[in-house]
């Protein structure tokens, strides 16, 4: 028995306990323990097959939509990870302070995965999530506790440092979550119950160059511990807990992300095999093996990426082969960046091309993902315990990657993959099982900007060496996979292929017809609304706004003939670089910094990305040239917090607006404005937005949309472009009806809209994300479970946009069921 932390463990094989490798230890072995195979369960040896769902990007109502497609796939274990800033929204006031904290929410999704669905869960809180969400997971406000970064020796980027400030903050926010996970945890169950059975600490720390690394994951596995979790910790690609020999650190194993090219699934199962050689006690796992890919504002959208239905099943044989028994798709479900929670620079949708997509459709991906899990349940016991991997196939083509795994009773798993993309691959080839191979050529990950990282692999895989060569005739398509389980005393020609064909999913013969938006009423934000004095130098996070709401500034200032003959600009200081119109006196204020292109777009500054912005830097700067007059003069901003960045120097700054003032020039101040603020839209405000709210009168305007093109569904640039900005923000409010639900029919809905300007959209009260009119993405996905359906049922969309150079039209809009998506609902 050791001590950690307070806790008796048991540890783990003797065989492991050597002087370079403290031996595992584990709290209630009798109930989850692991080797360097699989994880035991209740004693059980168990291939731990898991979805990646986050809970936080689709309602609520729709859960358990979602977990039945995936209990129906084969899965026994969800993931998510557990954003820190969803849950501790607002500036807490200080260290010992946990009454802004609030994991209702993460509760509820947790019992529902273990009570009614009876699967396992892993949970990632960070603090650091990436996940192409807001902050990668930290808060906001954290930025109003950065010590000063100009101090000799401090770290370039703070968050995820070993700086004690940083670390303690990170430790506050487990010793608020971990006693949840502690309560949920495989080991508070009764047997056969369901929970928690691994929490991740920290995520891809090698992908983040700061000194201390070991101090950081000490302190946090010291506070999951301390909360009273004692089931397995992991952590994700770093390389300070990959075999190592530390006390503490060797009992945080270490797991692989799978990002892989379209033509390099093979290297999978070679990346797996030298992960299990440098981590020999502990069970193959990918954390993150690639179930798609995400959109960017201007970028390539997640249904164009190569990773089709061929590329899952070949991602999963391979790592299967090269000896994994824990696999997590990610993402397997596909979510929404509502109220604009995604990262700087991320568009609203989060489809992922996900084998469940954003709406809940389901297609080939989903069908290839049954098929393995089913597969996997069939042989989990012998597939577990296989030893083998990949091997020199004679005479092969250059495209077909393969190799062999030997269970204990000699069943052998022959795992193939064909990765020529235009040419099948058919004949009899000899598989050597006790001659290893090499991968062909450099072995590469993709990282979040899709640039090839080199990653160093063993240079031969491990071999089960035992058994002699044998012939498999083989018949695989292009980019196909396949396993071929060949029971023991049988020959290979007597063996089973696999995955299995599934049946194909039932497609209604019609869909709903689209509904065709005619009328939409307009107006101008209003400038009325709760206003109060604004101090220079507060953020929102310090006003107790920590989402990514649009928020009004405006002065009133007296100027002299003079001053007005001197004063050419208005300058405005930003916390982050975010984006501001300005108008001054009734008209608006022609732009001068950023440029316009950078302003419209209000996407990731990767230029900036590396710098802090300057005390004297001021960001948004504009003429007002001819605009001020002697006398009371009027200057009103709107606000566009355009994301929080998930990485690099914005990730670790406020938000708001930081000062203003008029100047001669545009690198300082002569005349500051004094401030005031109100925190959110005027339209907001007064109600617009809320479901039971009546538009009569009040400044409405009634305006045609064009009922006859062809709105497009994707592509940059394509809003409309003959207008140009005469005012701040305009919104639009757009009423329609929809059909009545068919029962045996299940229907997701969209909005498609043709517009120019930047800004939130609202279903029935509800936001349903930002609307760039950049693009690429152009269809917003409307859930179900807000929209009424029938004769007389009036659903109210709700458009704010912020005028770009193009001003803000919308000129079409129409509300559509995705194509290629309805299923009929089965008995």
């Amino acid at each position: 028995m050791v001590q950690i932390g307070g806790a008796m463990l048991a540890t783990a094989d003797e065989a492991n306990n050597t002087p370079e490798r403290p031996a595992k230890q584990f709290s209630h072995p009798e109930r989850i323990r692991y080797d360097g195979d699989c994880f035991q369960i209740e004693g059980k040896d168990t291939f731990v097959y898991s979805a990646a769902f986050h809970y936080y990007r689709t309602p609520k109502e729709l859960w358990r939509e979602r977990l039945d497609k995936i209990k129906q796939a084969g899965f026994n274990t969800i993931e998510t990870y557990v954003p820190w800033n969803w849950h501790e929204r607002e500036l807490p006031k200080g260290l010992d302070d946990y009454s802004q904290v609030d994991v209702r929410e993460l509760e509820a999704f947790l019992k529902l995965v273990h009570e009614e669905y009876e699967m396992y869960s892993i949970v990632r809180p960070g603090p650091f999530i990436c996940a192409e969400w807001a902050g990668g997971g930290y808060p906001r406000w954290l930025a109003k506790f950065i010590p000063d970064m100009s101090k000799e020796g401090m770290p370039k980027l703070w968050l995820r440092s070993d700086d004690q400030a940083h670390i303690d903050w990170s430790v506050h926010w487990y010793r608020a979550v971990c006693p949840l996970f502690a309560k949920h945890q495989l080991s508070r169950k009764k047997p056969g119950e369901k929970g928690i059975i691994l929490v991740q600490i920290e995520n891809e720390y090698n992908h983040h160059g700061t000194p201390g690394k070991e101090k950081v994951m000490r302190a946090l596995f010291q506070a999951v511990v301390d909360s009273g979790v004692d089931v397995p910790i992991f952590t994700c690609l770093t390389n300070e807990c990959r075999g190592s020999s530390d006390p503490v650190l060797s009992q945080v194993f270490d797991s692989d992300n799978y990002y892989i090219g379209h033509s390099k699934a093979g290297d999978c199962a070679y990346r797996m095999a030298s992960l299990k050689k440098a981590q020999p006690d502990a069970p193959g796992l990918v954390c993150e093996l690639q179930g798609g890919w995400f959109s960017t504002v201007g970028g390539g959208l997640s249904e164009d990426h190569y990773s089709d239905a061929k590329h899952y099943q070949a991602i999963n044989i391979m790592s299967m082969l090269g000896g994994a028994t824990c696999l997590n798709p990610y993402m397997f479900v596909g979510g929404t960046h509502f109220a604009g929670w995604g990262a700087r620079g991320q568009t609203t949708s989060y489809d992922y091309n996900a084998a469940i997509r954003e709406s809940g459709a389901v297609g080939d991906k989903y069908l290839a993902a049954k098929a393995l899990g089913g597969f996997i349940r069939e042989h989990e016991a012998r597939l577990v315990r296989a030893h083998g991997g990949p091997c020199e196939i004679e005479s092969a083509p250059k495209s077909l990657t393969g190799g062999v795994r030997v269970a204990p009773d000699g069943t052998r798993f022959v795992f193939v993959h064909n990765a020529d993309s235009k040419q099948s691959v058919k004949g009899t080839f000899t598989l050597k099982p006790g001659a290893g191979t090499r991968p062909r050529g450099p072995v590469y990950n993709i990282d979040q900007h899709g640039n090839k990282v080199l990653i160093e692999v063993d240079k031969e895989s491990a071999q089960a060496t035992d058994i002699a060569s044998f012939a498999v005739e083989l018949s695989l398509a292009p980019m196909d996979s396949k396993i071929l389980v060949i029971e023991p005393g049988k020959k290979a020609g007597q063996g089973s292929w696999y995955p299995k064909t599934q049946k194909d999913i039932a497609r209604p013969q019609s869909l709903p017809k689209s509904v065709r938006i005619a009328t939409a009423l307009k107006q101008e934000d209003p400038s009325s609304g709760e206003w109060k004095p604004f101090v220079d130098g507060t953020s929102l996070s310090e006003m107790m706004v920590s989402d990514h709401r649009y928020v009004r500034y405006k002065s009133q200032v007296t100027l002299s003939a003079d001053e007005v003959k001197a004063l050419s600009q208005l300058n405005i200081r930003s916390f982050s670089r975010d984006m501001i119109n300005a108008r001054v006196n009734g008209k608006v204020a022609k732009r001068l910094s950023p440029d316009t292109k950078v302003a419209d777009i209000a996407g990731r500054h990767l230029k900036t990305s590396f710098e802090r912005i300057g005390a004297k830097e001021y960001d948004n700067q504009f003429s007002v040239e001819g605009l001020l007059q002697a006398g009371e003069n009027t200057i009103e901003l709107v606000y566009e917090n355009i994301g929080h960045e998930h990485g690099y120097v914005p990730m670790e700054q406020l938000s708001g607006v930081d000062h203003a003032g008029l100047s001669a020039s545009s690198d300082d101040i002569q005349n500051p404005l004094s401030l005031q603020v109100s925190l959110d839209l005027g339209g907001v405000q007064a109600g617009w937005t809320a479901p039971g709210f009546v538009a009569k009168g009040n400044g409405w305007q009634k305006v045609a949309l064009d009922t006859e093109m062809e709105i497009p569904r994707k592509g940059r640039e394509l809003q409309p472009k003959d207008q140009t900005q005469d005012g701040l923000l305009t919104w639009y409010r757009l009423e329609f009806e929809l059909p009545a639900e068919d029962p045996k029919v299940w229907v997701p809905w969209l909005l498609r809209i043709n517009a120019s300007g930047n800004g939130y959209m609202w279903i029935n009260g509800h936001n349903i994300g930002r609307h760039y009119q950049h693009g690429q993405q152009r269809d917003y996905f409307l859930p179900g479970c807000w929209l009424k359906f029938g004769q007389g049922q009036k659903n109210v969309m709700m458009l704010g946009l912020r005028q770009t150079s193009h001003g803000a039209q919308l000129k079409a809009a129409e509300i559509c069921p995705y194509p290629d998506a309805a299923e009929v609902i089965e008995d």
